[in-house]
């Protein structure tokens, strides 16, 4: 008699036919049907339940999780814009606009009349932060120019971080001049000073800037270099010119309110321009 192989055994549902005539293959059919129960079993036990749990049992065990906290992004995202920027601002600036402020420092120390040295000091830092201002505005034909269009950063915000970011510097290196400056005698006293150059500094950024964004930087240098030119003569300390427009000039080129509003008007305004991508402000 012939006898049924291992696969035919396993395959076997029911002990019929030749499994019920055949007594030794009865019982290696037995044993095939314990050792798949207890494979079946030990696979059972081993796996894990793949089904999913409900939510009655999911929800008691869930925690909320805090978000992170909104100013912690906020520091991180302006730190990184800012580092951005400074990498993208040309290397020379900072050390030219050190050097303008130690000229500035060193023609107020060689003028012996003390107020005229201080006038002398101002003029200096206001074209330092003029010409540095105008850096952070971008020509036509500058690549840059197209990056503030390309990062998910809106431009304005990119635009104020590289104006501030400069700005800053120059200010915070004119004020470490001023403090140089009045330790050598020159002047009634640092606040003296900082008010002397910082409302003019502003606006005459405020304007080549404004200019730069609106028209070209050429247009915008030409009209912060008017405005410094302008502020300068009018603030002498002697002649004719500022005897007669000494008010009017204490009023605008001043470190007054109305100064520091006119200033901000004037950023607020570039900021609006720089919205709108440069070839839409060529076909406007």
């Amino acid at each position: 008699m012939t006898h049924l192989t291992d696969d035919e055994l396993r395959g076997a549902a029911r002990p019929d036919g030749h499994l019920a005539a055949c007594a030794a293959c009865h019982r290696r059919w037995d044993a095939w049907q314990g050792l798949t129960a207890a494979t079946r079993q030990a696979a059972a036990a081993l796996a894990p339940d793949a089904r999913p749990p409900a939510f009655d049992v999911l929800l008691p065990q869930l925690r909320p999780v805090p978000p992170p906290a909104a100013h912690r992004r906020s520091w991180r995202t302006t730190g990184l814009l800012v580092r951005w920027q400074l990498r993208l601002m040309p290397r020379s600036l900072l050390p030219l606009s050190f050097a303008g402020l130690t000229a500035a420092v060193v023609i107020a120390l060689l003028t012996p009349d003390a107020q005229l040295a201080s006038r002398y000091f101002a003029a200096a830092v206001v074209l330092v932060a003029l010409l540095g201002s105008l850096a952070t505005v971008s020509r036509r034909g500058d690549p840059r120019g197209e990056l503030l269009f390309s990062v998910p950063t809106s431009p304005v915000t990119v635009f104020t971080a590289r104006l501030v970011l400069v700005l800053a510097a120059d200010l915070l290196l004119a004020l470490a001049g001023s403090v140089a400056v009045h330790a050598a005698g020159v002047g009634n006293g640092v606040f003296d000073l900082v008010t002397g150059w910082l409302g003019q500094s502003l606006l005459a950024s405020a304007i080549a800037v404004s200019g730069a964004v609106r028209w070209s930087s050429g247009a915008g240098a030409a009209a912060g270099v008017a405005a410094w030119c302008l502020g300068s003569l009018t603030t002498l300390a002697r002649g004719g010119l500022a005897e007669r427009v000494a008010v009017v000039a204490s009023q605008i080129w001043g470190t007054t309110p109305w100064t520091l509003a006119l200033v901000l008007l004037l950023f607020v305004l570039a900021a609006r321009r720089l919205r709108v991508p440069e070839r839409r402000r060529e076909l406007a």
